[in-house]
């Protein structure tokens, strides 16, 4: 073995940034799940799973953690496991699993209840309005008390919708007015409103405390801003996950520039519909 250089590892780790992460008990034993989402090819996927599943198993003291990728459309999938060798042997090997939902029934999701992938199953084989209809149904009751979850899961469905090749544009159609209308209720839901008005006293709180009457206005303005705009951020990354996840670590740096939310709201319907990956970035350039 010879010496070639020392190599600089003093640069600071930027954060891991998951998609889904649970807590679950299999033959009486805690384990962490953790999901992964991708639309398109991605040559470096494995490694960057085998960065997730290190720091979750750490995280969690060393309780298994069962790593998956997730695919809702269809494209080049990453193959398990993931060996480092070299001309000694095997280094190490990284074990994943893989789920090709556009290979998968709708139904099958439905009929076991599995309310977190409900968003996802525009993507599958036999998923028509009828089907979503009762899934929505059922999202609902499973997400009651929580408003915001359930509208961040709604924005995903409409958004993976867009996109699906296994349902008719009418059934597209439907379900998407569903979603409006959903929007549109949410707006004036008493839940909703509740939480604006916490924001409004949060906002309040912090005014007081800068002891000025100009602080007790931007305080408020900036606790109903602040959780409008990382809603609209979420929304964002999400979008461009779906359709051009080579871009997703560059958009994450941009889009948390933009306070506005405005700005973000304008972008959210500019991703759904930009035909390419440089017209993405041009919208974010000019967005941030």
């Amino acid at each position: 073995m010879e010496y070639v250089e020392t190599l600089n590892v003093e640069a600071v780790r930027t954060p891991l940034r998951v998609d889904r992460v649970y807590l679950v008990k299999q033959n009486r034993r805690k384990k962490i799940v953790h999901l992964e989402f991708e639309s398109g090819p991605n040559n470096d996927m494995a490694v960057r799973l085998l960065d997730y599943h290190t720091y979750l198993y750490r995280k969690y003291k060393k309780l298994p953690v069962i790593s998956m990728i997730v695919y809702p459309f269809p494209t080049k999938m990453a193959e398990s496991p993931l060996r480092e060798v070299d001309e000694n042997g095997e280094i190490l090997t990284f074990h994943f699993q893989v789920l090709p939902l556009w290979q998968l029934q709708a139904e099958h999701f439905v009929n076991d209840h599995a309310v977190v992938l409900y968003a996802l199953l525009p993507t599958m084989q036999g998923a028509n309005a009828g089907l979503l209809h009762k899934a929505i149904d059922e999202m609902v009751e499973y997400y009651k008390g929580d408003n915001t979850r359930l509208a961040q899961e709604f924005r995903w469905m409409g958004i993976v919708i867009r996109r699906a090749t296994s349902m008719s544009r009418a059934d597209k159609r439907e379900i998407q007015e569903r979603l409006t209308m959903w929007d549109d209720l949410m707006e004036k839901d008493p839940r909703m409103q509740k939480i604006r008005k916490e924001s409004e006293a949060k906002g309040r709180t912090e005014g007081l405390k800068e002891g000025r009457t100009e602080g007790l206005k931007e305080g408020i303005e900036k606790g109903i801003r602040e959780g409008l705009a990382e809603g609209l951020r979420k929304a964002i990354i999400t979008a461009i996950k779906l359709r051009f996840p080579d871009l997703t670590e560059v958009a994450q740096e941009k889009v948390a520039r933009v306070n506005k939310p405005e700005k973000l709201d304008l972008l959210v319907d500019q991703i759904a519909v930009a035909p390419d990956e440089k017209m993405v970035l041009l919208l974010l350039d000019l967005a941030a």
